[in-house]
């Protein structure tokens, strides 16, 4: 007895504190608990600005101008392993048209109206399967684990990812439904279905019945090291938006077939990638591609600098195919801001204008939180 007294006589001061932090810390819970948004919900942000400056102008591309995005995700997890996300979406403004415009950006004229851009949930069912229903937002590329280039998403242009996916398929307001197979750490298939709107909303109509309709099926092998590849095929079933027959005409609303691969060599310092896709429509055909590579970590931690070149698929109503090469360099200051200058030249090779080619000059700032 005598011992403990002379500890708690020692050590009172120290004791005090501790109790002082220990009631500071109950104050503290008690009032996230009050005050929380949700246990089950985490909300993530990014917002894109972009400023463009043509250097060499085409119609229509002739002025410097601002174009905005922001996004909020609300992320729920219900098991811990799966995720409900409602996504909102808000912006104005574009660039790099007929080009397939930019990365991170709205639409012109959509004046900052919010939306529900993407509307879906992810479980797995097992350790090798998992499934995705989707009410809105999810095609294409949105269905594959990887779309292995690593130029889509640092690039400024939204050609920086391979557009086959998007390539006469149905539309983002549509719903699907999705399953990947991990047959191995390594070796992935992706299978995804999307009904476009608005006759997969409409009973009358039905999901198997809709008017715009896309399959998706892509094998992919995903390394930690040098070689990482996949080959995809996709079926869509709405092809007047950028397919042509023969003669150059818009082709009326059919099917396309998409044969693509798409290839990454990860050398650790830089990486060589690329992709092509051939296409066939209403018995004609296209064939697009990018190509070239990039240095990470390149003068700094973190930051990625890349140079790609790629002949985008054919638009409606022109006999060849867009061209566009884009260097990039992308700079993280910090875990919440990204900045990405890049130069971008493009040749639209559009049938009804003479001065089809272009050079910008593009800078885009990413928050993050």
């Amino acid at each position: 007895l005598a011992t403990i007294r002379r500890l708690q006589e020692e050590f009172q001061a120290e004791l005090a504190t501790l109790r002082g932090r220990v009631d500071a810390l109950e104050a503290e819970t008690a009032t996230l608990r009050a005050q929380q948004f949700s246990t089950t919900t985490k909300l993530r942000g990014q917002a894109d600005f972009h400023l463009v400056t043509p250097f060499d102008t085409i119609p229509g591309q002739t002025s410097t101008s601002v174009a905005a995005r922001a996004r909020l995700n609300f992320d729920s997890s219900f098991t811990g392993r799966d995720r409900l996300r409602i996504r909102l979406q808000s912006g104005n403004g574009n660039a790099l048209q007929p080009l397939r415009g930019l990365a991170n950006a709205g639409n012109s004229g959509e004046n900052y109206n919010v939306g529900i851009d993407d509307f879906y949930y992810r479980f797995p069912l097992g350790n090798r399967i998992t499934v995705t229903a989707s009410a809105r937002g999810l095609q294409g590329d949105d269905w594959v684990t990887s779309t292995i280039v690593p130029f889509d998403g640092p690039a400024v242009a939204d050609a920086g990812g391979p557009q086959f996916y998007q390539s006469g398929g149905s539309s983002s307001n549509g719903a699907g439904l999705g399953l990947n197979f991990n047959f191995t750490d390594n070796i992935a298939l992706d299978l995804g279905y999307t009904a476009g709107g608005p006759g997969a909303f409409d009973p009358s109509v039905g999901v198997f019945a809709a008017s715009n309709q896309s399959y998706i099926a892509q094998l992919n092998f995903l390394s930690d090291g040098f070689f990482n590849a996949a080959v995809a095929y996709l079926h869509n079933d709405r092809s007047s938006i950028f397919a042509l027959d023969n003669t150059g005409v818009a082709a009326p609303a059919g099917a396309v077939d998409t044969f693509a691969g798409l290839l990454n060599l990860d050398f650790g310092g830089f990486f060589i990638a690329g992709h092509g896709a051939y296409q066939t429509f209403n018995g004609g055909n296209d064939f697009s591609w990018n190509a070239g590579l990039g240095f990470n970590d390149f003068l700094a931690e973190g930051t990625q600098l890349g140079v790609y070149a790629g002949q985008l698929p054919q638009l409606a109503g022109n006999t060849d195919n867009p061209f566009i090469v884009e260097g990039y360099y992308r700079i993280p200051f910090n875990r919440f801001l990204t900045i990405t200058p890049a130069l971008i030249y493009g040749d639209a090779k559009l049938n009804t204008q003479t001065d089809n080619t272009g050079f910008w000059g593009a800078l885009r700032a990413t928050f993050t939180f």
